[in-house]
């Protein structure tokens, strides 16, 4: 079940913060969970995230907008993606969750840019942590609305036009092992089935909910439990955008 709306941007205040203390601590610092990738790099991401999704509830518009996501500042880009995150919170403040608004998943409503910012801020708080080896206790139940989220919206919708989603040949079954929560992803020719039952695919992989919203977004936790076919574990642990 999708968790309430005031609920999940309760947790992007406090996650963004985490976040922005730790990038502040550690401006230069190489982000393990993000080759290539430094601090700076990962500031900027969340900064357009945020001030892409701000630009959509100020405008209020129902069609796609020319250029959804701004061009990060070549100055004070800490600066730049902090204010997007509170400007945003202040947006988000006066808008109901059910009001009409353009987004790139399946359903157009102000929770949805919610819903998706919530869980962008929680995993790349999760990235920041690993600079410092210590990650914030995340409530499991949020992680599995997490999961959840990333099948129905990154996994099948993108902002960009032009990709083509492909999967793996093989399903795959999640199970979580803190709390309940399955998922049968099986790919067909018209694009993704999902289900939430306990039954048998190709592989299988368990753990908490954490964890497994982490594979999911191709951070290779420790700690899974693969069983099957572990090359298939690895590609659907790819499928991140």
């Amino acid at each position: 079940m999708t968790m309430d709306t005031d609920a999940l941007l309760i947790t992007v205040q406090s996650h963004g913060a985490r976040f922005f203390s730790i990038a502040k601590q550690y401006p230069d610092a190489p982000i393990p969970a993000c080759p290539d990738w430094k601090m700076s790099n990962l500031v900027g991401h969340v900064g357009v995230i945020y001030g892409g999704i701000g630009d959509l509830l100020k405008a209020g518009i129902t069609d796609r907008p020319s250029t959804p996501f701004p061009t990060p500042p070549n100055r004070d880009l800490h600066g730049w993606a902090q204010n997007n995150l509170y400007t945003m919170l202040d947006l988000f403040a006066s808008r109901e969750p059910e009001h009409p608004i353009w987004t790139w998943g399946k359903e157009q409503t102000v929770g949805w840019l919610a819903r998706r910012v919530t869980h962008e801020t929680l995993v790349h708080m999760w990235d920041a942590e690993t600079v410092t080896s210590e990650h914030l206790p995340v409530d499991s139940d949020l992680a599995n609305d997490g999961i959840d989220e990333f099948i129905e919206g990154p996994l099948q919708f993108s902002s960009n036009l032009n990709r083509k989603f492909s999967y793996p040949t093989g399903s795959l079954h999640l199970h979580r092992t803190d709390g309940e929560g399955e998922w049968l992803l099986e790919p067909s020719s018209d694009g993704l089935t999902v289900a939430h039952v306990h039954a048998k695919g190709d592989v299988a992989v368990r753990g908490t909910s954490m964890k497994l919203l982490l594979y999911l977004w191709g951070r290779h936790p420790e700690d899974l439990q693969i069983f099957g076919d572990e090359k298939l574990a690895v590609e659907w642990g790819n499928q991140a955008p």
